[in-house]
């Protein structure tokens, strides 16, 4: 007796071991199992298996396999993460400008910021034909919101590929150089919330605002939550930095996030608003806020930009 659960054991053990990994064939044929079964088990019910023995067993039988085929195909993906990610981040760092990219965290936000750079060149372009085809303040307001956004953003580009042209890496190569711009940059966001000012008041006073057409504005209010997050976090992330034209970066993309927020809340409530709700309080509440905040943002960085500067001229003549 002992002999034959010793060898019962042994079975069950070498048939764990295979099932641990089995061969490329087997894993194709558990999916294509799980697939079949999660098939079968959905006609079941669309059928109507209630009151037919026969159809109830094969509908508790097929959500049974369809459990466990499921299963042991997430427990293959499970075990296949770690050994992908691995063959990812070998690609990855096959390649200089891909590694670059995931090592450098200055090089990834300059990179991020010329696809930036282009929206704000096509977002100005198609803001200021609405202008100018159907006489639009608020549309030439926005247009010139966005010029001035592609400015600032091109000039921290260009001045910060200019110093990184000495070698390939994007570290800090000329401090007061780098905090001159960061300085400059938060003059131009000044300028640039006077449009944003601009764009509110048209909001406020002439019940203007941003409109998607159809369900595009759920498309909208998830790529504006996720452009919001990703500012606050980056920005964050970027106080760490040395380089200031990385930290210039990350600003500028909060204040182009904070138009984000004022967008999504008036096509929100343009969409899905009730006549019992005050649009025009909202817009007021949530217009100023933006507005204060994108010149605390200008403010803050030339208090920085000179403060730095002074900072750095003490220690040039104290050398």
């Amino acid at each position: 007796m002992k002999k034959i659960i010793d060898r019962i054991v042994a079975i069950f053990k070498k048939a764990w071991e295979y099932l641990k990994d089995p061969p490329t064939l087997v894993k194709v044929l558990s999916f294509i199992s799980a697939l079949l079964c999660v098939g079968g088990a959905m006609a079941v019910i669309i059928i109507g298996y209630q009151g037919n023995i026969a159809l109830e067993i094969l509908a508790y039988t097929l959500f049974g396999l369809s459990a466990i085929t499921f299963s042991y195909c997430v427990y293959f993906i499970v075990r296949w993460i770690p050994s992908a990610k691995r063959k990812i981040m070998d690609m990855i760092d096959s390649n200089r400008f891909t590694h670059t990219l995931r090592k450098d965290y200055g090089f990834r936000t300059v990179i991020f910021a010329i696809g930036s750079f282009t929206m704000s060149i096509a977002f100005s372009a198609f803001n200021g034909y609405m202008g100018i085809a159907f006489a639009s303040i608020f549309n030439g307001a926005l247009a010139m919101y966005y010029i001035v956004l592609a400015l600032v953003r091109g000039g921290v580009l260009f001045h910060h590929g200019k110093g990184a042209k000495k070698d390939d890496t994007y570290h800090e190569k000329d401090d007061e150089r780098r905090a001159k711009i960061y300085r400059n940059i938060g003059i131009l966001i000044l300028i640039l919330s006077v449009a944003l000012s601009a764009i509110i008041a048209q909001m406020i006073f002439d019940d203007r605002h941003f409109s998607y057409p159809g369900w595009t504005v759920f498309a909208f209010a998830a790529y504006a939550f996720f452009k919001i997050t990703m500012s606050i976090i980056n920005l964050f992330k970027a106080r760490k930095h040395d380089d200031m034209t990385v930290r210039a970066i990350r600003n500028i993309n909060l204040t182009d996030a904070m138009v984000s927020i004022i967008a999504l809340q008036t096509a929100l409530l343009h969409t899905f608003g009730t006549e019992g709700i005050d649009i025009s309080l909202y817009n007021t509440l949530t217009g100023c806020v933006v507005s204060g905040g994108t010149y605390a943002i200008g403010i803050i960085m030339i208090v920085v930009g000179v403060k730095t500067l002074k900072i750095l001229k003490s220690e040039k003549n104290n050398e």
